[in-house]
């Protein structure tokens, strides 16, 4: 089964977005934004030692040593403003980066290539001391006035610009400190900075982009350092010896290698070909999981934020999408339970929105239409009597045979209640074109996982549509000034219980307008062998236990291996 993901939150701006292929954006929503998804993951087997939980080290880290991890998919780049990260995107720049923030596994945003990043009183001015004696793998110093070139790079970038709208500027006030002035209060604001938008580049790599190098050579300060890339075969970086967390990293080397058919990367996983995978099926965890040998982490429980959601995206601007009863009634004829036999592996629920229980924005009525297709029926014809014909579209989805199977299931369901359905499947990358563009009827994607709602006000802003052919990180086009209204005051209080209200109408409202027909909660897991040590249990630079599984998203700052 080849899983090339759908739209998610990460890939573009704040760590999202792709359709049937995860994409991610920088700090603002779907990436861009921070992340959401388990600490340490709820599914486990044999771990390296009989006392240990999965993913966290038992004894004495060992240095040295090669690592082999199997990815879904791959990446077109390792660029901040211009390149589209998924989740496998994340995972090269967690070796090559430092992000400026980072996420603790009590989902506080902590400082990281920051010493401390300060609030004014109204909160539409942050003050961001950096770490001294960090220094980028060509040797060069990380000052402000390279974070300042980062920023003026990512605020110009149609991809990532869309992301910092609310960055009015970002100064050096002097060699280790800088200033961020936001058009109104934002308190979340810090949570931008742990997504796409916070990774710190080197000045070598930003004067390489600026002179129009199609793909510049990664200089980050991360604890790995670029070595060779082969795209769709492998990429290879090695140990930084100058890093500037001291005693790390443990390994000599990581060789990531993209293998997009689940079940090819399990076998790899088996004969020694590598030693970790990532997988979004979960039939991968019911196959590892209680096999000796082997760990088992995943982001089925405990959520920090809004897990990611997948679902049907319809564009809300093209016939019939753009009709309300036909989104009504799409919606109306598909059962979630049938669905969720073949593509949740027995770990979801129904949902009826963006939030599960458990989470403080959470509401069981979200007006989210039931499973109802004779009400569907009644929608259908009563389009069918005005405009002479039944509503007819196209349901995209990727090159992925479970998802080829979801998508015709969707298909027979709305044809079951008189809408004209038509099926293809395109290559994730052109599936993310086409997201952006607006030239979609309706499409399978995941996305929105974040710590914080604030981090995917860029997926639902008014600020964020434009005409089909334009570059729109609202993906839908769904204009909604209450979604706007109640996003930016979520964004401006301080009140928990005003914000809870916000993000509750926000989910509402969503149900209302329909432009994502929910399906469940989208599941990542890592499978190890035994003798990879402490891959789900990072140490954030303050000494505070980082998130230990992110949306599929790990550290391999303090991996070690077992002899």
């Amino acid at each position: 089964m080849t899983e090339k993901h759908e739209i998610s939150r990460r890939t573009f701006i704040a760590k999202g977005a792709a359709a049937g292929g995860a994409v991610v954006l920088a700090g603002a929503a779907g990436s861009a934004l921070a992340g959401c998804s388990s600490s340490s993951g709820s599914s486990s087997t044999t771990a390296a030692a009989s006392s240990s939980k999965p993913g966290i080290g038992v004894g004495t880290p060992v240095r040295g040593g090669a690592l082999n991890i199997g990815l879904v998919a791959e990446i077109d780049g390792f660029y901040p403003p211009t390149n589209h990260w998924d989740t496998n995107g994340y995972l090269y720049a967690q070796c090559l980066y430092d992000p400026l923030m980072a996420i603790a596994a009590d989902g506080s945003i902590q400082p990281y290539l920051a010493a401390s990043c300060t609030p004014n009183a109204t909160y539409d001015t942050f003050t961001m001391t950096l770490r001294p004696n960090v220094k980028f793998h060509d040797g060069s110093p990380l000052t402000s006035q390279v974070v300042v070139n980062n920023y003026t790079a990512l605020k110009a970038s149609l991809l990532t610009g869309q992301a910092l709208t609310q960055v009015v500027s970002v100064t050096a006030s002097d060699a280790m400190t800088v200033v961020f002035k936001l058009e109104a209060p934002n308190p979340g604001f810090t949570a931008g900075l742990a997504t796409q938008v916070g990774y710190m580049v080197g000045q070598a790599m930003i004067d390489q982009a600026n002179a129009k190098v199609a793909l510049p050579t990664p200089v980050g300060t991360g604890p790995f350092v670029y070595q060779n890339w082969q795209p769709n075969n492998h990429f290879t970086c090695t140990r930084n010896p100058n890093y500037w967390r001291q005693g790390l990293p443990y390994l000599d080397q990581i060789t990531l290698r993209p293998i997009p058919d689940t079940i090819q990367r399990e076998a790899t996983l088996k004969t020694g070909g590598v030693d970790m995978i990532g997988s979004t099926d979960p039939n991968t965890i019911h196959r590892f999981q209680g096999q000796s040998g082997y760990q088992v982490i995943d982001s089925a429980t405990d959520i920090i934020g809004e897990p990611s959601m997948a679902f049907i995206m319809l564009n809300t601007v093209v016939e019939p999408t753009n009709d309300l009863s036909v989104r009504q009634a799409l919606a109306m004829a598909i059962d979630q339970a049938t669905v969720q036999k073949i593509f949740g592996g027995g770990f979801t629920k129904p949902v009826n929105g963006l939030f599960l229980p458990g989470s403080p924005y959470y509401t069981s009525d979200t007006g989210y239409p039931s499973y109802d297709p004779a009400a569907a029926k009644k929608l259908v014809a009563a389009y069918t009597s005005k405009h002479g014909s039944a509503p007819s579209l196209e349901l995209l989805t990727i090159t992925d045979p479970r998802l080829a199977q979801v998508v015709q299931i969707i298909q027979q369901m709305w044809q079951q209640v008189g809408i004209d359905v038509t099926v293809g499947q395109v290559e994730q990358a052109d599936l993310i074109n086409d997201f952006i563009a607006g030239k979609f009827q309706a499409a399978t994607s995941y996305q929105f996982g974040a710590v914080d709602p604030d981090l995917n006000y860029v997926w639902w802003s008014t600020t964020t549509t434009g005409p089909i052919g334009s570059i729109a990180l609202n993906f839908p086009r769904n204009s909604d000034p209450v979604i706007e209204q109640a996003m930016l005051t979520g964004r401006h209080t301080t009140d928990q219980a005003t914000r809870v209200q916000a993000y509750q109408t926000v989910n509402k409202q969503l149900g209302k307008d329909l432009p994502y027909l929910w399906l469940e909660q989208y599941i990542f897991s890592e499978v190890a062998t035994s003798k990879v040590q402490n891959f789900a249990n990072p140490t954030l630079p303050n000494g505070m236990a980082g998130w230990g599984f992110d949306e599929g998203i790990f550290s391999p700052t303090a991996i070690w291996l077992s002899k």
